[in-house]
């Protein structure tokens, strides 16, 4: 038996954060920002850490700054792995 709202201890706050910032936990989960393992304990996702650290830790409003961000993370890992 599951329940719809078990989260994790450890995410919680995470996940507060998250809804109040997304509008609910429904958007957080659409985004798969929210991980739900086998037992419905609902935790924070890798992208949804991800999201936090660099889009929220960097204070980034809009989606162009996003998208650049993105951009650049990602060509900053091709450069590593050329390396």
């Amino acid at each position: 038996m599951t329940h719809e709202n078990v989260f994790s201890f450890d995410s919680l706050p995470q996940i507060e954060k998250l809804k109040s910032l997304l509008c609910g936990i429904d958007e957080c989960k659409r985004l798969g920002f929210i991980y739900i393992d086998e037992q419905g304990i609902q935790s924070l996702s890798t992208a949804g850490m991800a999201y936090l650290l660099y889009v929220v830790g960097k204070d980034i409003t809009s989606l162009a700054e996003a998208f650049a961000l993105g951009r650049m993370t990602a060509l900053d890992e091709v450069e590593d792995l050329k390396s």
